[in-house]
């Protein structure tokens, strides 16, 4: 399956890969130089591989009514409350 990934650090798009295996889509208009970034998993074995590789934190979302692939988003951040 295709996933749109990023890193929560990021948002949407980034000028690097947010994680080894993701594979460069289109530019964005609003962010020139910037990318969407692509990943394919094939399997729940491949998904857990991910997992560990980015550190254990992923949110997973069903696309949006304008969007085509359900997202990744690597959490690659500590959010602390006040």
């Amino acid at each position: 399956m295709k996933f749109l990934v990023n890193l929560a650090s990021e948002g949407a798009v980034s000028k690097r890969p947010p994680c080894k295996g993701a594979v460069r889509g289109p530019e964005s208009p609003a962010w020139p130089g910037e990318y969407q970034w692509f990943i394919e998993l094939s399997s729940l074995d491949d998904l857990i591989a991910l997992l560990n590789e980015t550190g254990g934190a992923l949110g997973l979302f069903t696309p949006e009514e304008d969007e085509e692939y359900p997202v990744l988003e690597v959490f690659d951040e500590d959010e602390q409350a006040d």
